[in-house]
């Protein structure tokens, strides 16, 4: 999914919009938004996020929305620590109508007392590609993405989904599954 945020959106770190300068408000209401997810994932991959109503995006764009890192996940934190400030990325700003209608996704930098926080995935990136580019390099990735499709047996002794095939060898049921069979 690529973002919908226009060239002028400044790349380097998020600050409130000054004077001809465009802010998430304005983002979000050229493409009739009134949702923010503003998102950050924890060293797991785990998704956290803040449903923020577009009335508050100025709010979200200056730092003022907090998450307690300890209880958000595996991010480094202790619970003495002090609130995760999630700074968006309003390169990343994506509506997903097809989700819900009015909704669109942020993705936002973990800030700790004002500095990027060093066990953040995305900050990691970011650090990891600037030390690239300082050789010269840049990082090149693919994925592989993969899926089977199930549907629900309810007669089947396990929760397990079977697989949609009438194909012999991959038609096995949760409990002929030879994984599944004692001998």
């Amino acid at each position: 999914m690529t973002s919908v945020a226009t060239p002028e959106v400044p790349t380097v770190q998020s600050v409130p919009a000054e004077a001809g300068e465009i802010s998430l408000a304005d983002i979000a209401k050229t493409h009739n938004v009134r949702f923010l997810l503003a998102t950050f994932v924890d060293m797991t991959g785990k998704p956290c996020a803040k449903l923020v109503p577009v009335e508050a995006a100025d709010e979200l764009e200056a730092g003022a929305m907090g998450f307690a890192g300890y209880a958000a996940g595996l991010i480094g934190q202790k619970p003495q620590d002090s609130d995760l400030i999630a700074v968006p990325d309003l390169t990343s700003f994506t509506p997903v109508p097809f989700i819900k209608e009015g909704l669109a996704i942020i993705h936002c930098d973990p800030h700790v007392d004002g500095a990027p926080w060093p066990f953040a995935p995305r900050v990691i990136l970011k650090n990891t590609l600037a030390r690239l580019a300082e050789k010269g390099m840049q990082a090149k990735v693919g994925a592989e993405v993969e899926y089977f499709l199930v549907t629900k047996n309810p007669t089947a002794p396990s929760a397990l989904p079977t697989p949609m095939t009438t194909r012999p060898a991959l038609a096995m049921t949760p409990a002929a599954s030879p994984a599944c069979t004692s001998t």
